[in-house]
This record gives C-alpha cells, structure tokens and sequence, in this order.
C-alpha cells in the first residue's frame, strides 16, 4: 500500500488568516449576541437566586437541625428539667426553673435563626422561656404559653414530637414552633419567617420581593429587602397574591402583581412544608442592558483600534496549541481520564508530538488510579475479615464452657446438651459464614436462637422482649450485628436465680428522604459504667475492653462510613442501652 504523504504548510500563515476571519466572526457574533443577551440575562439572574436561596435554604436548614440536636441533648441530660418533669407543685423548685431559663439566655445567642426557647412541663403546668428583648417576641412567647397552658398545641406536639416545625398564626405573622416531648417534659423553640430570611436581605440591590407560600400557591408571608415604602400595597395585602410556584421551581418564569413584571424564583424549604420565592422587577434587570450597549461598544471600538497591533504580536503565539493544552488541563480536573486527543488527521509535528504525550499521561494515570483503588479494595476486604475471624472465638469459648457446665451425666442436663449442641452447630455456621452481609430476618432468627440457648443454661432467670419492624426484614446488615451486645448483657449481668430483662427493638423510617434502620437493645442489669461511657465516646477503648462493642463499631466504620452511628447510653429504670441506626439497604 502507498504511504500517504500530508502537505506541510506555514502555521505563522494560518495563524494570521486564522486571527482575520476570527475578527469578522467576532463582529458577527457580537451583533448576534446583542439580541439573545436579554434571555441570558435574565437566565442567569434567575440561576443566581436559585443558588442562593438554595445556599440560604442548606444553611437555615443545618442552624435549625443544630437546634433540634440541642434541645434533644437537654431534654435528654439536663438534671434541672428533669428534676422539674417529675414535679406535681413547683413552688419549691425555683432553682431548677431558674437554672432552665439561664440555660436558654445563655444558649440562644449561639442560634441566631431562632426567636426564643421554651420548656412546658404538663404534670405541674409550669412554662419556662426565654425570648430575649424583642416586643413582638415577648408577645408572641405569652400567646405560645395559653396555648400550652389551654391545651391546645399538646395535640399537635404528639402527633409530630420534633419531625418537623409547627406553623401558626399570630397578628398576621407566622411563627413556625418545633417541641419535643420526653415523658412529663416538653422543650422546644420558636421562630417567625421574618427572622428566617434576614439573611435574605442581600437581595436589597435588586429591590426584591421575599414571599413564603404553601404548595398550591397561596402565600403566607411577604417581605420586602428594601427599606422604601414602594411595595407598601403589595405587603398589606399578599394574601390575595397566588404564585406559580410548580412552573417557577425548575426554570425562570414571570409574574405580574399590580401592572408590574416579576421574575420569580422558587425554592422548596426543607425545614418545613413551604416554599420561598424571591420575585425581582424586570424592570432592574434590564436596566443592566444599557451599561451592556456602552460596554460593548467601547469594545468594538478599542478591538478596531488595537487588531493590527494584536495580530502581529499574536504570530508568536500557537494559539491551537494553547487551547488544547487549556482543553488537556480542564479535562484531568474534571477527572475525565477516559478522553483523548485524536491527532491522526493532524498536520502540524508539534500538535501530534503533545497529544501523543498528553494520551500516553493519561494511560499511565488510568492504570496507578486501578492500582491504588484496587489495593485499598483488598485492605478493606482484609479488615473485614479480620473483625469476623475475632467473633467467632469469642463466642464459641463461650457456649463451650456453657457445654462443659452441662456434661455432668445426669439425665435432664444431657438432653439439655443435645438441645445445646445442636444449636451451637447452627450458630457456629452462621458466625463463620463468608457472606458480606445477611437478610435482618436470619440475624434475628440466630439472635433468637442464642436467647433461648441461654435459657436452657439459666431457667426462668431471662424475660426476652422484642419489637421488630416487618418492614425492616428484608434489609441485608452483615452477621453479628446485635448478638454480641445480647452476649454481653449474659455475661456481665446474668445471675443464676435472678431475674434479667433483655428488650431488642428493630424500626425503619425515613429522614430527609432516606430510608434508615434503627436498632435498640435495652438490658435490666447494672448499666455501662460512667468510665467506660466517657473512654469509648473519647475513642479510649481498646481492643481487650469489651471486644464485642469495639467490634461491632469498627465493623459500622467499614461498612458504612460516616452514615452510620452508635450511641451507649445508660437507661432510665433500667440498665445498658444501645442504639445503632444504619441506611436500610434491601438484601439481594
């Protein structure tokens, strides 16, 4: 076959010829440019408020869930509430109230997106708050009080109990109220939509409108970022104003309200069932055009001036080269890696020389990218397995001293022993399975099957109580999840001739869209030790302390990252209680 030859030419030559047509598509794309510049404007103002009541929206939303997390800890922890929950008369506990309303002076200054905080304990009708100076908030706090007082937000706060923030009405203001109730204690906080979109008032340059409306439309609170009475009628009488929030919520879309255009922008809350609409006039949009016209003009004047002088300096430069070097740069920051450069069809020595290099990076990246990824895959693996290699001795030395105890001869424990060992055989060939991970229901049915192994040894000695969530069954959790904390309630807190409650709790649900498991194992004995709950929430817990709970943790990290937690906490009138939520994910 002929070789075929390619015809070599002056890239200086094509650089200029290159740099003159360049020039005449510049002018023409400016013209074109003037007429599709008012969309793009309006576009791109339209992209820049949905990013920043998306932003406004990620940060109240996180201020309001470190609120929930606080008043969860204190309701929780806090001696002084319940030492006031238990209460019939408080008129000798003033200390306790006291120390609750300083506790809320103190604390509301860190939650600047909330008006105030409260405490209402039902048993004695005693109300705490603190609402700092504000009229309108110490008003709004003695209309929450009758309203606990009367009775008619405890309704509302048992059906809900802290998932999401109430709304209610007062004086033509809407206040939004999250409560948690624990036992005879109910703490919560308060806030109103116009200290929620303070930080809103960035929009004042383009004399916004900040309108909060339910889902079909109808609004139920406005603002307006100016200081100006210009929207004076508009706020005075916002009810009647219905938004097209479905059509506004993915692309720009107008409003006329009172002969007047707006562009509005709409974005789901996700503290609470509204929706918030910022609505600027077209009016101040446009007026950005006329600066546009002196600007480009200016341009083209000074490009006509200046092109002969730049295309003579502009030979020195190889311009093709630059560009695909610009294109290389973005493309391995994006990290697509899988890209590259076909220069078959390329003429220039140079141009053929860098592609040929830039693809052989890319392949030498491509492959120590597989290497690493492919090694941390093995460590992980090899951890995995780790973990599980140090289940199974501990558990099988102790069902065989359970074994050595029953093998005396007698008649009743050798059928016992039968009993047990073939019990034990199942178990051992559920713990030194293989598998990643196994259905819920198979990991109960082996953690019921060591309550009743137990049983056997100690006799009407164990009350095994259990509330698992059939929805939850078919979710894929790796082995030994829960038996291991069972284990350890036998070993530290069993006792022939006393009694032992064992409770285990399984529940699925869902938070911010997200399905989830929860699980709960209560036992009636002695309780973590305060020393032991301070070394493992300092991460002070070595491997020789508890192996069983150190275990199961560092299994959680493996598995599930930072999407998985557990908590140890002692339980009021009972013993040891743990808590493990994890992402439901359905077995396959």
């Amino acid at each position: 076959m002929k070789k075929l030859l390619y015809k070599t030419y002056s890239f200086k030559n094509r650089l200029r010829s290159f740099f003159y047509l360049f020039f005449a598509l510049t002018m023409l794309g400016m013209i074109i440019f003037s007429g599709y510049f008012s969309y793009s404007l309006r576009q791109r103002t339209y992209s820049d408020i949905n990013q920043l009541l998306s932003l406004y929206n990620e940060g109240t939303s996180q201020d309001l869930k470190n609120v929930d997390y606080y008043l969860m800890e204190i309701n929780s922890y806090s001696q002084d509430i319940s030492s006031v929950s238990v209460l019939y008369d408080v008129s000798h506990n003033y200390a306790n109230i006291i120390r609750i309303s300083n506790l809320f002076e103190f604390n509301l200054r860190s939650f600047q997106s909330i008006s105030g905080m409260y405490a209402y304990f039902p048993r004695s009708d005693t109300w705490i708050a603190y609402s700092g100076s504000s009229e309108s908030r110490r008003e709004y706090q003695e209309a929450l009080k009758n309203q606990f007082h009367s009775g008619e937000i405890l309704k509302d706060v048992e059906d809900v109990n802290g998932l999401r923030w109430l709304p209610y009405t007062y004086e033509d203001e809407t206040y939004l109220v999250k409560a948690f109730k624990y036992d005879n204690s109910i703490v919560g906080a308060w806030t109103n939509l116009d200290v929620l979109s303070s930080s809103l008032d960035a929009l004042d340059e383009m004399d916004a409108l900040i309108f909060f409306s339910d889902a079909k439309g109808n609004t139920i609170h406005a603002k307006s970022t100016v200081k100006d009475s210009r929207y004076s009628d508009i706020l005075s009488d916002y009810t009647s104003i219905v938004l097209p929030i479905e059509s506004s919520l993915n692309r720009s879309t107008t409003v006329s309200i009172d002969g007047v255009k707006y562009l509005i922008t709409t974005s789901k809350l996700s503290y609470c069932d509204y929706y918030i609409s910022a609505l600027v006039p077209m009016t101040t949009i446009n007026h950005s055009l006329v600066n546009f016209w002196k600007f480009a003009f200016a341009i083209m004047a000074i490009a006509i001036i200046c092109f002969s002088i730049i295309i003579v300096l502009f030979n020195h430069f190889v311009n093709r080269t630059i560009a695909m070097l610009d294109s290389m740069s973005d493309s391995v920051i994006a990290g697509h890696l899988e890209e590259r450069i076909d220069a078959s069809n390329e003429n220039c020595i140079e141009i053929r020389k860098v592609a040929e290099s830039y693809n052989s990076m890319l392949d030498n990246i491509q492959k120590l990218k597989l290497d690493v990824y492919e090694e941390r895959i093995q460590k992980k693996n090899f951890q995995l397995y780790f973990l599980k290699s140090q289940i199974a001795p501990h558990f099988l030395i102790n069902c065989l001293n359970m074994i050595s105890y029953l093998a005396d001869g007698t008649e009743e424990n050798t059928k016992i022993l039968k009993t047990m060992i073939t019990t034990l055989s199942g178990h051992l060939r559920y713990t030194l399975t293989t598998k990643d991970n196994v259905p819920l229901y198979q990991e109960i049915e082996y953690l019921n099957n060591y309550v009743e192994l137990t049983k056997l040894r100690f006799p009407n000695c164990i009350t095994y109580e259990t509330e698992f969530d059939d929805a939850a069954m078919d979710a894929g959790v790796f082995p030994i999840l829960l038996i291991g904390f069972v284990e350890n309630a036998f070993k530290h807190n069993l006792i022939m001739g006393e009694s032992l409650i064992i409770k285990c709790i399984s529940k699925r649900y869902q938070e911010n869209g997200e399905e989830r498991l929860h699980f709960t194992i209560i036992d009636s004995g002695e309780g973590y030790s305060d020393d032991f709950l301070e070394d493992f929430y300092n991460d002070k817990i070595t491997d020789s302390e508890r192996i069983g709970i150190k275990n199961v943790e560092n299994r959680l990290k493996l598995y599930y990252d930072d999407s998985a937690y557990m908590k140890l906490s002692n339980e009021e009138g009972m013993g040891a209680r743990t808590d493990i939520d994890i992402p439901y994910i359905k077995y396959k």
